[in-house]
């Protein structure tokens, strides 16, 4: 055991160190050679902002601080968007004679024009709107699915946004599919605004749930009149709704639904975290799957990276008489930055046909 956390803390550490140099350090020390003004940036100095930033992660992950996270996260965006740009020109130079200067003044232009898009992105949401028809259903319905909200990385105010783009839709349930609070920080005044939500709420564990504390978090929702599907299911007027929690074990899905009762007649709804699983919902008669988690990488190119993890990060997807949709998220973790992908309500209009 012992062996296993060391080995588990040296990975964490090795990749926290990688990732501080590459997003933190990387563009800034790159630009500054490419501008000619290596001076600004030597060795020493290089070594001394490394070891600083990684300090300071250090201490974010020891102490809760709204201000230290902003600045971290904001920071870490701003410098993804340098580092790949400043890597792809790194790549080129290799393969032919470039002006690095020229170049340098091109990456900065790119790189604010597309951190500023980035920014204003994030503060939009779109609407996605999609069409099941089934026999199974005894009449139509109107879901709305949000997912990864992350109210702590995001504002209250965020919230009451969302809430007033559900409640336009006018829908017969809302389903939240994890990921809604991603701090210890967030209380009841932070998601006040689910109680002007216009239909019944259910909601299913996500990951940042988890490291939040659940004996903390299903209370504040259910004080916010949650409903929380843990492991479980309810019947909603023909429909049956099961949420599963959360967990690292990629056969969770097939675990949690063996113990639940499935009604045959019903049509049913899953709602899991993460986009895996989804062959064991099929064997198990689910119409429906809701996942989140992915993003749909957020900012480019991380979406490349997301599906190395997981096979499907995105969108509508139908095997048999089961559907998957994969939600792109609500809100955005970390840097409230969209690039190559949008914040997302999504509306889904269960048609009932008839024989």
């Amino acid at each position: 055991m012992l062996w296993k956390n060391f080995r588990r803390g040296a990975f964490f550490w090795s990749f926290v160190l990688l990732s501080a140099y590459l997003v933190y350090v990387y563009p800034i020390q790159r630009l500054t050679q490419w501008l000619g003004q290596p001076v600004l940036l030597n060795l020493s100095s290089i070594v001394c902002l490394w070891l600083f930033v990684t300090a300071v992660l250090w201490l974010s992950f020891r102490r809760s601080s709204r201000l230290l996270e902003l600045a971290l996260f904001n920071w870490m965006g701003v410098g993804f968007v340098f580092f790949t740009l400043c890597f792809v020109y790194d790549l080129a130079r290799l393969g032919f004679a470039l002006n690095d200067y020229a170049a340098a003044i091109v990456i900065i232009l790119i790189g604010t024009s597309l951190v500023a898009y980035a920014f204003t992105t994030a503060q939009g949401i779109s609407r996605k709107y999609l069409k099941i028809h089934a026999g199974k259903l005894p009449k139509d319905y109107r879901l709305v699915q949000i997912s990864d909200v992350h109210v702590g990385s995001r504002s209250g105010a965020f919230l009451k946004k969302i809430v007033d783009g559900i409640n336009a839709l006018h829908p017969d349930i809302v389903l939240i599919t994890g990921d809604f609070l991603d701090s210890s920080r967030a209380g009841p005044d932070d998601i006040v605004a689910l109680k002007d939500l216009q239909a019944p709420v259910y909601f299913s564990i996500g990951n940042h749930e988890r490291y939040a504390g659940l004996e903390r978090v299903v209370p504040l929702l259910e004080g916010a009149e949650v409903i929380v599907l843990r492991n479980r299911s309810v019947n909603k007027d023909g429909l049956q709704l099961i949420g599963i929690d959360d967990a690292e074990d990629k056969d969770q899905v097939q675990h949690k639904l063996g113990s639940i009762d499935l009604e045959p007649d019903c049509f049913k709804v899953l709602l899991y975290h993460r986009p895996l699983g989804w062959q064991a919902a099929v064997d198990a008669g689910v119409d429906l799957m809701l996942c989140g988690h992915t993003h749909n990488g957020q900012i480019f190119p991380f979406n490349w990276l997301v599906r190395q993890q997981f096979r499907i990060i995105h969108g509508i997807h139908r095997r048999g008489n089961c559907h998957l949709y994969v939600s792109p998220g609500t809100g955005t973790w970390g840097p409230a930055m969209r690039l190559g992908s949008r914040n997302e309500i999504t509306c889904i209009d269960l048609i009932a046909t008839r024989s």
